[in-house]
């Protein structure tokens, strides 16, 4: 990146700044910025026909550059995709003492590189007494060629708003949503959505049967660490859940889980792909018995 100039600025980095937020908030599908190729030149002067750098219309800053072959799906074109799938399902009601939460949430990571939007949609799943959930789809997108558009399955947890995965396979992830048109993202994007809400009782099932299972309190923080999540996570999660444990030291896996979701989802504010990580993490460790 340091021998390659784009026909906009690069972001200038103060000398003397506060550390940059992992994410911004969009408050909406029109407030998504725009973007558009522009050349690219090397170290001397000389246009690099082979590269493209990806520049926002609004103040012409440079966000990735790509290979020339690089095709722009707008993060804008995503958000207004979702935006309309979402006023066509049913709008979720959840209960009146329960915590707050946005039913479309749009965020840009990466000063814009990449872009992630939530929506919760309005089918309610008791599970169990005061166990309840509504499921999500989180669709995201980048303008720097390290994936295309995505859409995979996710929930919300009524009790605390905590952002829960499922066991691996129980929610769908599809990965790459090859695109021809706007038409054909709002098609893809929207058999994306009923393809998750169709295996979204296979992760209720998950989260029932994690109920009747314990786990000890003193393998809660090995089994996160087992599968790749920070020691300076794992160790709170793990001290927590000794706290919470019974006179024989165990604790319900979806107690363990909602301890650590709790944690990473309110507690915990990093980039998109890290946050994925750590939600796969927690999933792997705590709901599923080795």
């Amino acid at each position: 990146m340091s021998e390659l100039q784009a026909a906009g600025t690069l972001p200038a980095e103060p000398a003397s700044v506060e550390r940059r937020q992992p994410y911004e908030l969009v408050p909406s599908p029109d407030k998504v910025p725009l973007y558009e190729l522009v050349p690219v030149q090397g170290p001397r002067g000389q246009v690099l026909d082979g590269y493209r750098g990806v520049q926002t219309m609004n103040n012409q800053e440079v966000v990735a550059i790509v290979s020339s072959r690089y095709g722009l799906v707008q993060h804008a074109d995503i958000a207004r995709a979702v935006h309309e799938l979402g006023a066509a399902l049913e709008v979720p009601q959840p209960e009146a003492d329960s915590p707050p939460f946005r039913r479309e949430e749009i965020r840009l990571y990466s000063g814009g590189r990449k872009m992630e939007v939530k929506l919760v949609v309005g089918t309610r799943y008791d599970i169990a007494p005061r166990e309840s959930l509504f499921p999500a789809v989180r669709v995201t997108n980048s303008l720097d060629g390290s994936w295309a558009v995505r859409c995979e399955g996710l929930g919300v947890r009524i009790a605390c708003a905590n952002q829960i995965y499922a066991g691996m396979g129980s929610l769908v992830e599809l990965r790459e949503l090859h695109l021809s048109s706007a038409t054909d993202l709002l098609g893809q994007l929207k058999r994306a959505i009923h393809v998750i809400l169709e295996r979204f009782r296979g992760a209720t099932e998950v989260y029932a049967r994690s109920m009747g299972q314990e786990i000890l309190a003193c393998d809660v923080e090995p089994a996160l660490l087992a599968q790749g999540l920070p020691k300076v996570h794992a160790e709170i999660i793990g001290t927590r859940a000794e706290v919470l444990a019974s006179h024989n030291g165990a604790l319900s896996r979806w107690t363990a889980y909602n301890l650590a979701t709790s944690r990473l989802t309110h507690e915990v504010s990093v980039g998109l792909d890290r946050a994925r990580h750590f939600e796969r993490a927690a999933a792997g460790a705590l709901l599923l018995p080795s």
